[in-house]
């Protein structure tokens, strides 16, 4: 009876495995075409905001426009005018009410002014000041004659005034372009918009051409938060705009903004000079490039000397970003990445494939009951996420999937003992990953994920936690040398002392610093960091340090050993899980490239191979000379 329920069973498992095999078949087109979307799209941008050149180009503008360009400017930003923006650039002088009410006084002049707000008067005729400050305040100004001047008064508070945008100085534009610069449009913080400010976002509509094609929004709320911001995002689509999304930082409404103009979306990273050493800030913007699909760079230069230097400092920096830059990627206008859709075939081809491998990866853990019902939950979930389109369902699968590849991976079946039997379960692992990240690569799939549009992918700290858990688990018997339940049972009733509550707090330390250091906002040694960037040097990606430096390592020598130390395997085959969550992780991170962490994924696996081989031979060494 066992026997046949083993054959049956095995039976399952070969059919199983050849719904795999052709699911992974219908689902590599879409694999293969997220890949040619990705390197096909290799033109990158620099961008400086005109306000923080401004003050550079009072002594020589030819040569500083003609500088910047050589040094690799090919963009430059403009804001919508606002008072404080035209005081700041001599346009106007501006009055507090109380100095106002002051200088009629010494004058001799009579006139009836408003309890608070602010007075313009205008300098010049460059940015058409008069119109535009009617359009935008309406019965707010009022114009007045003293002296001969004309002088308008805007009743209400001060500070918000000096922030309303205007419009934008189209003469500026327009120079900026004969130039032969792209120029960006810096959409308003709604913070600051009032009712008329509509007249402003029918600007950005009207000004459209082929040098002005990309928008960026500035502030903490997109224009028209929070009600027209999909209103905007339509006629901004239509009229051929795309967007600007600011890496580590999204403006409330940015995500619908961005769905508005249909994922439109160029990646920017905004680079503060002054932030960061030279070398530093040259190594940040082409990883950013390099690595996470960012294709345009915002130069903030340096303002802490006099602008002479500051220019040569930013001249300099940018023209080692350039130099630095690996051949295959363009300096130019950036694009967005070309509209990217899942087929049908490929959304069949993962949910059948996905809900297959959920089943023999829960069932190499647990009994049948339990697989049959997390296979039928994964089916549940693509076709709700497909089908009915509920993207969290597509994320929760995502997930499911995330977490169960890496235990089944390194979890063995059985292990054949000595190096044909290493190298194989090895390889078994390796396919086990690479097909748990073909269903994870192909659910969250589209231009929304490859331009990091919203949420991206949830759950990178579970990846990271619950298969080490569940590894744990799974191999404390074998180390503790009983079951689970009686140990916890008699655990449980065990006396705290002062010891355990010392163990108990460096383990939660240790968890804490291996959490806390996955991810983007991880921390580093200056050493780590400095063997970072030499392995990124001679490899152009560089592999993950707990990958190939202890994860695949401490697994090759696990299988190595669990026959003849069981204790020994049992612990390493936790450490060596690290590794396989790790490259999960990575494909995770859906704004890389995928040939980036492919490489990244080899390099890791190879040197870890490498690593794990030589690990072996000492432990064969130490077994005929100490151990035995």
């Amino acid at each position: 009876m066992v026997e046949s329920n083993k054959e049956g069973m095995n039976d399952v498992k070969k059919w199983l495995l050849f719904i795999i095999a052709i699911s992974l078949l219908l689902v590599a087109p879409a694999i293969g075409k997220r890949h040619e979307a990705e390197w096909n799209n290799r033109t990158y941008e620099i961008i400086m905001p005109y306000d923080e050149v401004e003050a550079w180009l009072q002594e020589d503008e030819e040569q500083v426009w003609k500088q910047l360009k050589e040094a690799g400017l090919t963009t430059v930003s403009v804001e919508a005018e606002t008072l404080d923006s035209l005081e700041k650039s001599g346009r106007v002088l501006l009055f507090k009410m109380g100095e106002w009410k002051q200088a009629l006084v010494l004058a001799d002049e009579h006139v009836v002014t408003p309890a608070r707000g602010i007075v313009v008067y205008p300098l010049d005729d460059t940015f058409p000041t008069a119109t535009s400050l009617q359009a935008t305040f309406g019965d707010d100004v009022k114009a007045v004659e003293v002296n001969g001047k004309t002088y308008y008064m805007i009743e209400g508070n001060a500070k918000k005034i000096e922030r309303v945008p205007l419009g934008y100085d189209e003469t500026k534009i327009s120079d900026l372009m004969t130039r032969r610069f792209m120029v960006v449009l810096r959409i308003p913080d709604a913070r600051d918009m009032n009712e008329a400010s509509a007249r402003v976002l029918q600007q950005v509509e009207t000004l459209k051409n082929e040098h002005i094609s990309k928008l960026l929004p500035t502030g903490e709320e997109v224009a028209g938060y929070p009600s027209d911001v999909e209103k905007w995002g339509k006629r901004w689509n239509e009229a051929g705009y795309a967007l600007f999304s600011t890496e580590f930082y999204e403006a409330k409404g940015l995500t619908t903004l961005a769905k508005a103009m249909n994922v439109h979306v160029v990646r920017l990273h905004s680079l503060n000079l002054e932030q960061r050493k030279p070398d530093e800030a040259v190594d940040v913007a082409v990883r950013a490039v390099k690595e996470r699909n960012i294709r345009a760079l915002f130069i903030r230069p340096y303002t802490s000397l006099d602008d002479q230097q500051n220019i040569e400092k930013t001249i300099t920096v940018m023209k080692q970003i350039v130099q630095h830059m690996p051949n295959h990627y363009t300096l130019g206008n950036s694009e967005p990445f070309a509209p990217l859709e899942r087929s049908y075939i490929a959304t069949i081809g993962f949910i059948v494939g996905a809900a297959a491998f959920v089943f023999l990866a829960v069932r190499s853990l647990v009994s049948p009951i339990i697989a049959l019902l997390a296979s039928g939950g994964a089916f549940v979930l693509g076709i709700a996420g497909t089908v009915l389109a509920i993207d969290f369902a597509l994320k929760a699968l995502a997930l499911l999937v995330a977490i169960v590849t890496p235990i089944y991976a390194a979890k063995p079946s059985s292990v054949r003992e000595g190096w044909r039997g290493t190298i194989t379960a090895y390889g078994r692992a390796i396919a086990i990953s690479f097909v748990g990240i073909s269903w994870i690569v192909t659910m969250l799939y589209g231009n929304e994920y490859m331009a990091y549009v919203g949420e991206g992918f949830r759950g990178v700290k579970l990846v990271y936690v619950v298969p080490l858990v569940a590894m744990i688990l799974l191999v404390l018997p074998s180390i503790i040398g009983q079951p689970l339940i009686p140990f916890f049972k008699k655990l449980w009733k065990q006396p705290i002392t002062i010891g355990h509550v010392v163990l108990s707090m460096f383990i939660f330390a240790l968890l804490a610093y291996y959490v806390l250091r996955s991810g983007n906002t991880g921390t580093a040694s200056a050493l780590e960091l400095a063997a970072r960037q030499k392995l990124e040097e001679w490899l152009y990606v560089r592999p993950r340090t707990k990958e190939f430096l202890l994860g695949f390592p401490a697994y090759l020598l696990a299988l190595f050993v669990i026959n003849k130390q069981k204790k020994l395997g049992s612990i390493l085959l936790i450490v060596g899980t690290i590794g396989w969550l790790s490259i999960i992780n990575t494909f995770t991170h859906l704004h890389i490239p995928l040939f980036i962490s492919f490489i990244r994924t080899i390099y890791s696996l190879g040197l870890g191979f490498v690593i794990g081989i030589v690990l072996i031979y000492v432990y064969e060494w130490a077994w005929k000379k100490v151990i035995r």
